[in-house]
């Protein structure tokens, strides 16, 4: 139903927003999942999506910084950790 789409989860290393990386990962979308500084959590969150059938993906972002939700493209403040599955 999702494949070959993509969604990007904020607040999803934990609670609703993992639930939501889960069933959306394992609906066949790839999932970003966005965290700000709860960097374990958002493994955890996207080893329940591997483990649901899912893929998914980190990115470590503050939107609460100057610029990082504004504008086109990728900001600097927004980049894939080392952890990252393309």
């Amino acid at each position: 139903m999702l494949a070959g789409k993509v969604a990007l989860i904020t607040g999803a290393s934990s609670g609703i927003g993992r639930s939501t990386a889960v069933r959306l990962g394992a609906g066949g979308a790839r999932v970003g999942v966005r965290y700000r500084s709860d960097e374990q959590g958002a493994h955890k969150t996207v080893a329940a999506v591997q483990a649901a059938g899912g893929t998914g993906f980190t990115l470590q972002a503050d939107f609460a910084l100057s610029g990082v939700a504004q504008g086109s493209g990728w900001p600097s403040t927004l980049m894939p950790t080392r952890s990252t599955s393309w």
